[in-house]
């Protein structure tokens, strides 16, 4: 991580205020929306945020530019789902850019339909993939696969007819045969669709170890949400993604383009959700290692407890040649500093000692994980401390004889079917069913689901997918140029 995130992180550009262009680079964007006052952990409420909201939500506008003016009185209603080809029209009429700054509307969330079990989850195992006894899942969807095939020889025409006429072949784009319709930042607000079960009952405990607990689970039942093996579109700067889990709103936005970061909020009744992550991946012969780089921060009301997550990495093999299989490997933490609680969670368990002195003489598969939870010494915390601030990619070192004070029990299972921590049963696989995310009528005009390349996707028309994809990223390849000849003129 470098100094510019780090200064993200600990000094973050509240209400739409910018601090500045720190490090003039243009890979970044310097105005971002956080909703939390300058008191740390305290959200605003509802009546701040509509205030907010009747100010306008371009909040970083110099003085000597036009105001929008003002509306009436912000109106309650349901919220109003859009079909891809209306968002179309609202995109190609200009209308969604009024709409967003003039007709703001504030939502009666005791109206909504908090319905839940979403089919594509539901069947997403089902209909993509099998389980095999090594405990990897396999690709089942052959209409996904011969797609994905097809790439390989799309993108080897395209790198010789560049590189026959001249041009770069930075200009090529995937095409969106592999894509899902909808945005990373989407996506990742997709993941937090169990938040309303388990993060809203820790938040009405004072039990600060059951509050642990429950954070714990609603990492590990989210992780086969996020098994699509199609690709979600790459968010451009600054593109934002707004929407609702139960009655729960959330923001996402592209912070930073190289490398890509991606900032998350999740404001619950009793509790507010956090992340800074970053993408990476790396490509072997026949193989891809991902992972999402960063913690995601849960923090409680009434306690104060703030509880950080890492994620695990996904490995998917048989990219070129044989079986496309998916596992997740290494080791994730959950770690609350304050009160010293942490907990390393393994999936490579063939040689993990804890989990061979626990499970005596159990062959783990590929899907089991193993993990205990200890409350530290506070040296450890300190260490927990200090390297989390260093690195979103953590080396704490635990060691059980040197560090564990207590233990709090295990956490075992399989991600796709089920959870115990200290032999109690949290999650298995449909019980319970994570809630729907909904959209707002009136988002910011910076949207994610105004990308006409989205939008056209979804509408099943793939040549104006990929042509409107095409001109976003030459428009952003634009923009950066501008940037980085602003960066070069500040400099002089």
């Amino acid at each position: 991580m470098n100094q510019r995130q780090l200064y993200r992180i600990n000094n973050p550009c509240y209400l739409g205020q910018t601090k500045g262009d720190l490090d003039k680079d243009p890979n970044h964007t310097d105005i971002w929306y956080s909703f939390e006052t300058e008191e740390e952990g305290n959200s605003l409420d509802d009546q701040i945020l509509a205030e907010i909201a009747e100010k306008g939500v371009l909040q970083h506008l110099h003085k000597d530019q036009q105001q929008p003016p003002k509306t009436q009185p912000l109106a309650i209603q349901k919220l109003k789902e859009y079909t891809p080809k209306d968002r179309i029209s609202q995109v190609q009429n200009g209308s969604y850019v009024t709409n967003c700054v003039l007709k703001k509307t504030k939502f009666d969330l005791s109206l909504l339909n908090k319905e839940i079990v979403p089919e594509d989850i539901k069947q997403m195992l089902g209909r993509n993939y099998q389980k095999n006894k090594d405990g990897t899942i396999e690709m089942v969807n052959q209409e996904i696969l011969k797609r994905q095939k097809q790439v390989l020889g799309s993108l080897v025409k395209q790198f010789g007819s560049a590189l026959f006429s001249g041009k770069s072949i930075m200009g090529i784009s995937l095409p969106v045969a592999i894509f899902e319709p909808q945005s990373q930042l989407e996506r990742e607000a997709f993941s937090l669709l169990f938040a309303p079960h388990y993060l809203e009952q820790a938040g009405a405990t004072l039990d600060k170890v059951e509050q642990f607990r429950l954070a714990v689970a609603f990492l590990i039942a989210s992780l086969h949400i996020g098994t699509n093996p199609q690709k979600p579109f790459n968010p451009i700067l600054g593109e934002t993604f707004q929407g609702i889990i139960g009655d729960s709103p959330v923001y996402a936005e592209q912070i930073s383009h190289h490398p890509p970061v991606c900032a998350l909020q999740l404001l619950g009744k009793n509790y507010t959700l956090d992340a800074k992550t970053e993408f990476t991946a790396s490509i072997s012969l026949n193989s891809v290692r991902s992972a999402k780089v960063g913690y995601l921060t849960v923090t409680y009301k009434n306690t104060k407890s703030k509880i950080m997550m890492t994620y695990p990495a996904g490995l998917m093999s048989g990219t070129a040649f044989g079986r496309r299989t998916f596992q997740f490997i290494e080791k994730f933490y959950v770690f609350d500093i304050e009160n010293r609680f942490y907990t390393e969670i393994d999936f490579d368990l063939d040689k993990n000692v804890a989990f061979k002195k626990a499970c005596k003489g159990v062959k783990p598969t590929k899907d089991s994980f193993f993990g205990e939870i200890h409350k530290v010494s506070q040296k450890f915390a300190n260490k927990l401390k200090e390297e989390s601030a260093k690195s979103p990619i953590p080396e704490f070192g635990f060691r059980e004889k040197d560090h564990s004070i207590e233990k709090f029990g295990t956490v075992e299972g399989s991600w796709m079917t089920d959870l115990k921590i200290a032999e109690q049963n949290y999650w298995s696989h449909g019980n319970p069913w994570p809630y729907k995310l909904r959209y707002l009528e009136n988002p910011l005009p910076s949207d994610a689901n105004f990308r006409l390349d989205v939008l056209y996707l979804r509408a099943q028309d793939e040549e104006k997918s990929q042509e409107n994809k095409q001109k976003l990223e030459e428009i952003q390849r634009a923009d950066r140029k501008l940037r980085e000849q602003q960066v070069m003129k500040s400099k002089k």
